[in-house]
């Protein structure tokens, strides 16, 4: 299974829940891609100071959204604007959710950026919520 974690830039947000699903389902294929991501850039100071904190993997640098979105098995936005982009772009995609949707919670992940390390640290522990409960329904699916 093949699952793409997509926000704005690729830098704050789905480098976290990259990270954080590497660290819950190593055997799943992981990735993480920005709808405006510039690619190569690197990741935000304090997702990284959070991530290391925690002994966490190493997520990539950014990379746009490209073509790869279509081999994946799930597309997991952190907005439901992102979601409502990727489908604009390719009707034919039926795999796009955001991740609280995916795993019945309710409302969009927000932008940390340029926010106080306290803000991401919010984040964090939204999305790692949100993705334990991910490799939780993974788990059961299988």
């Amino acid at each position: 299974m093949r699952i793409i974690f997509v926000c704005t830039g690729n830098t704050c947000r789905s480098p976290l829940a990259e990270s954080i699903a590497k660290q819950y389902m190593p055997d799943i294929e992981i990735e993480s891609r920005g709808i405006f991501a510039m690619d190569g850039a690197p990741v935000s100071a304090h997702s990284m100071d959070i991530l290391k904190s925690k002994g966490y993997p190493e997520p990539d640098s950014a990379q746009s959204l490209g073509d790869g979105v279509n081999e994946a098995d799930l597309i997991l936005t952190m907005t439901r604007e992102h979601q409502q982009i990727i489908q604009s772009m390719d009707p034919d995609v039926h795999n796009v959710f955001t991740l609280n949707e995916y795993v019945g919670l309710d409302g969009d992940i927000a932008d940390p950026i340029g926010g106080s390390k306290a803000t991401y640290e919010k984040a964090f522990e939204q999305i790692d919520h949100a993705v334990r409960l991910l490799s939780k329904k993974l788990e059961n699916e299988q």
